[in-house]
């Protein structure tokens, strides 16, 4: 008589076992050790990015709960501004040079090409950078729609300081955004210089972040997509520390020549509270190309 098995056209479970060979249960084995290791690798990186982000005391503001406990132990004041400000005008600077690699970068292949949704290799490089630029700044027009947008694509130091001085009188006294994509020049410089461009596009020019500043003045965001964005950061946050100080300075030498008269325990601005810096990446790190 035959089993239930036999009746429906299959084999026996014991005889589907037994036909398994040997480089199977071993090809088996080691595809559930190898899923075992990515989930592991999975999760070791989920923690070490909650490592390297998410544990500061910002970031515990993040719920109702949390943003009353940090208010209560006044942390929020750490960093959020209390004046609201409007970012009326925009200041959108690409270094593409469309076609050259900057000198200080290997790129591997295959590599990561899109700029802003855009394949620059796909049409000519100057209707590829304006593309991009157009792209670049159609996101930025859903977040603000009113702002004032200008723009300059592969430009000299000259175009740069015409383009933030326009910028800061279209601005008044409200915040100017500065955008800075430097994908394709180098990296900045250990003093945290960026780099343009000269008017016959042979050279590299640096810029360097304390005449940019000037230019642009307060209130103002700085968005720098670039390798080794921190290296800028860190000079930005030592030049305006210095400029701390020599307001500190001359406080207390108008003070000691009675200039501030009954006046003079009032407090400096912090220029430091007007600006905000975001960088891509570290002071020691690449953009990723993959």
């Amino acid at each position: 008589m035959q089993s239930l098995d036999q009746q429906a056209g299959q084999a026996p479970v014991a005889s589907q076992i037994s036909s398994i060979s040997p480089v199977q249960a071993d090809e088996s084995v080691r595809r559930l050790q190898f899923t075992d290791s990515v989930l592991m690798a999975a999760s070791s990186a989920a923690a070490r990015l909650h490592q390297r982000l998410f544990c500061e005391e910002r970031h515990d503001a993040c719920d109702d709960l949390g943003e009353r406990r940090s208010n209560e132990h006044g942390l929020v004041s750490k960093w959020r501004q209390k004046d609201k400000l409007k970012t009326t005008a925009v200041a959108l600077v690409l270094c593409l040079n469309i076609g050259v690699d900057p000198p200080d970068v290997i790129k591997i292949s295959p590599c990561a090409r899109l700029e802003c949704w855009v394949d620059p290799l796909s049409m000519q490089p100057a209707k590829a950078l304006e593309t991009i630029g157009k792209n670049l700044q159609a996101q930025y027009e859903r977040w603000q729609p009113r702002a004032k947008y200008k723009m300059h694509l592969d430009p000299t130091m000259e175009d740069v300081k015409k383009l933030c001085i326009s910028c800061r009188r279209t601005a008044k006294n409200e915040r100017v955004l500065f955008h800075y994509n430097g994908h394709g020049v180098p990296r900045p410089t250990v003093n945290g210089e960026i780099w343009v461009f000269n008017s016959r596009y042979t050279q590299y020019i640096p810029l360097s972040m304390y005449e940019l500043q000037t230019w642009l003045g307060t209130p103002c965001i700085y968005v720098l997509d670039c390798s080794a964005a921190g290296l800028i950061i860190n000079n930005f946050k030592a030049m305006m520390e210095q400029r701390q100080q020599q307001l500190a300075l001359q406080q207390q030498q108008a003070a000691a020549a009675g200039l501030l008269g009954s006046g003079g325990g009032v407090s400096l601005p912090d220029p430091m509270r007007e600006i905000i810096v975001l960088g891509a990446c570290g002071g020691n790190e690449l953009l990723p190309q993959v």
